[in-house]
């Protein structure tokens, strides 16, 4: 066989591995867009229910008394984390900037629509400047405390590195649970036990 010839098979073996290749791709890809794995078998209603968008921090503090901490709102007042006890309370650690900080902002209002301030206590802390999360707060429209972190925070807070982080803790002071990620307001009911 010449030269001539065996350029023409190795070509058509060529195209016919890339074909192959192709065909499998677009296959795997396209079973991925039609259908996410866990929707395999289950209704469209049960595919539309909001995915979990955070998971579990900070574990090893379930249970444990959450230390106490100062923070200044951006009204000027003053805000002791052990002021709360009697009530639930949410600390948010959050930025302006942060896009899934700012997904969670419509979760954290209609949380506190839900439950009154005696019920509830919402800080939201920020390391940004006072002044623009004033204007970021009214630009929202946000009805739950905003906070500037003043000072060193003790553990667990003390170690958050990544936004938005949010802390439940219950009337007695202690963290009943943990996350990194959006929490939904459905997500926050279930924590706080809340039957609205």
């Amino acid at each position: 066989m010449s030269n001539q010839t065996k350029l023409p098979k190795a070509l058509w073996i060529f195209i016919g591995l890339a074909a192959v290749m192709a065909v499998a791709f677009f296959a795997t890809v396209g079973n991925r867009l039609t259908k996410p794995k866990n929707a395999v078998g289950k209704s469209h209603e049960h595919i539309a229910e909001p995915q979990k968008t955070w998971d579990e921090a900070f574990t090893s503090s379930f249970g444990k008394n959450a230390g106490d901490f100062v923070v200044e709102d951006i009204e000027g007042n003053t805000h002791k984390l052990s002021d709360y006890r009697g009530r639930n309370v949410v600390v948010v650690f959050w930025a302006t900037w942060c896009p899934a900080c700012n997904l969670e902002i419509p979760h954290l209002i209609e949380l506190r629509k839900m439950l009154a301030e005696d019920k509830l206590g919402i800080l939201a802390i920020s390391n940004e400047e006072s002044e623009h999360l004033k204007n970021f707060a009214a630009s929202k429209n946000i009805n739950y405390t905003i906070a500037t972190l003043g000072g060193p925070l003790p553990e667990p807070f003390a170690s958050v590195t990544s936004i938005p982080t949010t802390f439940f803790i219950d009337p007695e002071g202690k963290i009943k649970f943990a996350a990194v990620g959006v929490v939904s307001l459905e997500h926050a009911k279930a924590i706080l036990n809340v039957d609205k």
